[in-house]
């Protein structure tokens, strides 16, 4: 039957042409869809992960990063020298957008993270940077920055950057951690914190404590004792990641997998009433087929692999030209030299998709070929 599948497929070749055109442009947009979703998570998730297994002492109503978060200084200093707070390893933190970084309208300006010289790995973690991942010792202008900073700015470790009227001196560059878009990370500007409260025109004033909890404290006990001796500020842990994700993602990948539905309907009507004409022009042969003793189910596997040979070529088509498209929409949408490889989870989803979408498209059609008589079809012109 797949012989004849192919037969029929190669006969009525502008059709079935219009047909794959239009599965590879359904293809295309679901795969696209299924990126964006897929890089909003990860995106976010990754943002995220730099929360660890650390606490984030901020102002009520931010989150993370917290850019938004005005605390004084002095408040900080109080948390610090808490019995429940590793001071070693914590850190007063200023998370500031830096005015006058970006290069285009659609672009977020590069976040300044001001901490404590010889604190940077409460924000910076085990990431790799080319250069030093220190500040200590350094000038006072001295900066790790993040990848995408060091591209924006074409800039490598001991060059500087000038931003408005600010000189950054680069002793380190953080490796890419994002895989798609940028985090925020990859866009920071991590110097000292008096320094940073400079550039940003915030003196005595931060936006967090990044806390590591002391050995004997779990990190429940340390939350409890910081709200309840300070009600006024949220302690944020990275049991809040998960809200925060779901928190910022619900709407739209409620949307975008409304979009994903209406255009999975719409490549399975495609090839339906494809696949019903071809029914409807191989009435005769159907009943000569019937006539000589074809079972109903070798005929109704000779539609479904039709439907399967027109959504698989135009799947296939489609998923080869998922990552140049969503490379060029990268590049419309800002991010500079963009270059996305789509990642194997969302070839199979689409894969997937094709496969079910060629096996029902099918069924309907199918169903009205086995209910063709022989008598009448071969009475039919």
């Amino acid at each position: 039957m797949l012989d004849i599948a192919f037969k029929d497929f190669k006969a009525k070749k502008s059709r079935a042409a219009m047909c794959i055109i239009g599965v590879m442009a359904c293809v295309l947009l679901i795969g696209v869809v299924n990126i964006v979703m897929y890089e909003m998570q990860s995106g976010l998730k990754g943002d995220l992960g730099t929360v660890k297994d650390n606490l984030y002492f901020e102002q009520n109503g931010t989150s993370f990063p917290p850019a938004g978060s005005i605390i004084d200084e002095s408040i900080g200093n109080e948390v610090l020298d808490r019995s429940e707070v590793d001071k070693q390893k914590s850190t007063k933190a200023l998370f500031a957008p830096l005015q006058g970084s970006t290069t285009g309208s659609d672009e977020s300006p590069a976040m300044v993270v001001g901490l404590t010289p010889g604190k940077e790995q409460a924000f910076i973690g085990n990431n790799t940077v080319n250069g030093s991942n220190s500040l200590v010792g350094a000038s006072e202008n001295a900066v790790i920055i993040g990848s995408e900073i060091a591209k924006k700015y074409n800039v490598t470790v001991g060059g500087t950057f000038k931003v408005s009227d600010d000189e950054f001196k680069v002793v380190g560059i953080i490796n890419k951690v994002g895989t798609g878009w940028p985090l925020t990370i990859d866009n920071s500007i991590v110097t000292s914190l008096s320094y940073a409260q400079t550039v940003s025109d915030r003196p005595n004033l931060i936006s967090t404590v990044i806390i590591s909890p002391n050995s004997q404290y779990t990190t429940d006990t340390v939350e409890t004792n910081l709200q309840d001796a300070y009600p006024k500020y949220d302690i944020y842990t990275q049991k809040d990641t998960q809200k925060t994700i779901d928190k910022n993602l619900k709407g739209v990948l409620t949307f975008m997998n409304m979009i994903v539905v209406m255009i999975f309907a719409v490549s399975m009507v495609l090839i339906m009433n494809v696949m019903m004409m071809s029914v409807k022009e191989k009435t005769k042969d159907i009943g000569t087929m019937r006539a000589i003793g074809t079972k109903k189910r070798s005929i109704m596997l000779l539609i479904i692999y039709e439907s399967l040979i027109l959504s698989t070529i135009g799947g296939l088509i489609g998923i080869l030209f998922i990552s140049p498209i969503y490379n060029v929409l990268g590049i419309f949408m800002g991010a500079t030299s963009f270059n996305f490889t789509i990642p194997s989870m969302v070839v199979i989803q689409v894969a997937l998709i094709v496969l079910v979408i060629g096996t029902f498209s099918g069924l309907l059609p199918a169903y009205l070929a086995n209910r063709i008589s022989p008598i009448e079809a071969l009475r039919h012109e």
